[in-house]
């Protein structure tokens, strides 16, 4: 519970936190030994605040400068990246062109982001045919960002390297359950199948 998220359910198999308005769930895996990358949005006024919080709990992850906080022009962002306990790559994102601001930070807005590793151009491509979903500020076999700034899916490539810290991108499982103003679905994933 490092992060504090609020638990929903949980049994044997699985776990269920609030993350924000996202329910978060995940499932054991013996067999599985990779990570996922996962962002969070947060008041895009609260960087500090959010920041000072993290590091209570757990180190910030730095780039190959040495820099912690990350801004994002093409995105008008501003980012923190952290391992969890289970060595997974979360991010908190300030979206600064969505009107998120708050009084002060009291925890996380949402998941907005979900890190996936297929075949970048044959998902990128099934997901705008199935939920008219498109790429967000470019895109390429590599690396692709699909939906919006209400929430993506971050498509990479095998092997990849994560920003920031360059952990090669490995595929995992994971199942979503999404609504947005113009449509709902399910998008998911299992290597093993």
């Amino acid at each position: 519970m490092t992060l504090g998220f609020p638990l929903l359910a949980e049994d044997a198999r699985q776990i269920t936190f609030a993350a924000g308005s996202t329910r978060l769930t995940f499932v054991q895996d013996e067999n599985f030994t990779g990570f996922y990358h996962v962002a969070f949005d947060i008041p895009r006024n609260c960087v500090a605040q959010a920041r000072a919080w993290v590091q209570e709990r757990v180190p910030l992850l730095s780039g190959e400068h040495g820099t912690d906080q990350f801004e994002s022009k093409g995105w008008n962002s501003t980012i923190l990246y952290f391992d969890d306990p289970a060595g997974n790559i979360l991010e908190f994102m300030a979206r600064h062109d969505l009107n998120h601001d708050a009084d002060q930070f009291t925890g996380v807005l949402h998941v907005s982001e979900l890190g996936v590793v297929p075949d970048v151009l044959a998902t990128v491509q099934n997901i705008g045919q199935r939920y008219d979903l498109h790429p967000f500020n470019g895109e390429s076999d590599t690396f692709t960002a699909v939906g919006g700034h209400d929430g993506m899916l971050i498509v990479v490539k095998e092997g990849r390297g994560w920003f920031p810290v360059g952990r090669s991108a490995i595929p995992a499982p994971f199942r979503l359950v999404f609504t947005s103003a113009t449509t709902e679905g399910v998008i998911s994933h299992d290597p093993a199948s």
